[in-house]
């Protein structure tokens, strides 16, 4: 990974190079559905960490909770 200061989120070819290493992890073929892209809302989050002893990229996925959501 590179150790440039601009995060790799922001980096267009960085997300494109991610998404095709997995659809090779899956076996050259990810299929979403329409209902699938629909399920997702700005309360979604994926959130993204830099393993250095793996050197492995983690995604997780969150929902943004507003802050009285999060007293309950």
């Amino acid at each position: 990974m590179s150790d440039d200061k601009k995060s790799p989120l922001n980096d267009q070819q960085m997300l494109f190079t991610m998404i095709t290493a997995l659809v090779k992890r899956a076996g050259g073929e990810i299929r979403i559905t329409a209902e699938e892209m629909d399920s997702v809302t700005q309360k979604d989050m994926v959130l993204m960490y830099y393993d250095q002893a793996l050197q492995e990229i983690i995604l997780t996925t969150s929902l943004i909770t507003a802050p009285s959501e999060e007293e309950h």
